[in-house]
């Protein structure tokens, strides 16, 4: 799909011109009488970039400008200020207000068509980075395999959940289950057959808890809930349907050989007086190993 422009000058024969030069070089236009026309027009739809006439009256393209440079929803629209060739405080001011370009009259067909297009690229480049960079976060935070989060983060909401528990007295649990055979595992069916038995192990823990507890990829054969506000009792009510699961077949395919073999550890706040959520943790992985 084309990019779309959003044209604005209150001179009806440059507003037709900037139109015709920007359809002609393959975009949609929407055109814009005035300022408030503008931000009417960008509340209805966001444009891909505004070519904005720097002076109109009520409500000039530099506050316009102002306004959407202003807004973070809409600071990320490319817009190029469109002012006669000899306005340098006009231009000036745009720069300083955080327009991405200019465009001068009288107009020239390919300088303006190149602005627009230079002004795009930049636009789909930063998107892309930003894009990437969102990507690489999300894999820092999540573990790619079993869409658990690492154990940076493991350690961190456990810390936070900890500090809540003891200020204002709730309990806390802290589960780890381990794969204990998860090397036999790959090397019976490979690492495809051992990963799978992560995954469903994962699906497992999550269908056993509620929305609020969190499932953390502790290390390489262990995962890791941390459950708010929950006591022994609430952990023994994860554990038994975890280990129904197991004993029904659900839990682990058929055709894994040999059976993943499940090593659970426990420690609850405060029936564990943990000095630290480390403590606490450390407490349910020894149970584990």
């Amino acid at each position: 799909m084309s990019a779309v422009v959003l044209v604005a000058d209150d001179d009806p024969f440059q507003l037709r011109l900037l139109q015709e030069v920007c359809e002609a070089a393959g975009y949609q236009v929407v055109t814009a009488a005035n300022g408030v026309a503008v931000l009417d027009a960008v509340a209805r739809a966001r444009p891909d970039l505004v070519l904005l006439d720097a002076v109109m009256p009520s409500l000039d393209g530099l506050e316009v400008l102002r306004v959407l440079k202003a807004e973070p929803q809409l600071a990320g629209i490319p817009v190029l200020l469109v002012t006669d060739a000899a306005d340098d405080a006009s231009r000036a001011r745009g720069t300083a207000l955080g327009a991405d370009d200019h465009v001068s009259r009288p107009f020239r067909v390919f300088e303006v068509q190149q602005r627009v297009r230079n002004a795009l690229r930049v636009k789909s480049a930063e998107s892309a980075l930003a894009s990437a960079e969102r990507r690489a976060h999300e894999v820092e935070l999540i573990d790619p395999l079993t869409r658990a989060g690492t154990a940076q983060q493991l350690f961190i909401t456990l810390h936070y959940e900890y500090v809540r528990a003891v200020r204002y007295g709730h309990s806390l649990g802290a589960v780890v289950v381990r794969i204990t055979n998860l090397g036999d595992v790959a090397a019976v069916g490979g690492n495809d057959a051992a990963d799978g038995a992560l995954v469903r192990l994962a699906a497992g823990l999550r269908a056993s808890t509620r929305d609020i507890d969190q499932l953390f990829r502790a290390s390489e054969d262990e995962l890791a809930l941390v459950l708010p506000e929950t006591g022994a009792p609430g952990v023994g009510v994860v554990i038994g349907r975890l280990l129904e699961a197991e004993r029904a077949g659900s839990l682990f395919a058929a055709r894994v050989v040999p059976a993943p073999s499940l090593r659970i550890g426990t420690a609850c706040y405060p029936d564990f007086a943990a000095a630290s959520a480390q403590a606490l943790l450390e407490r349910a992985v020894l149970a584990a190993r």
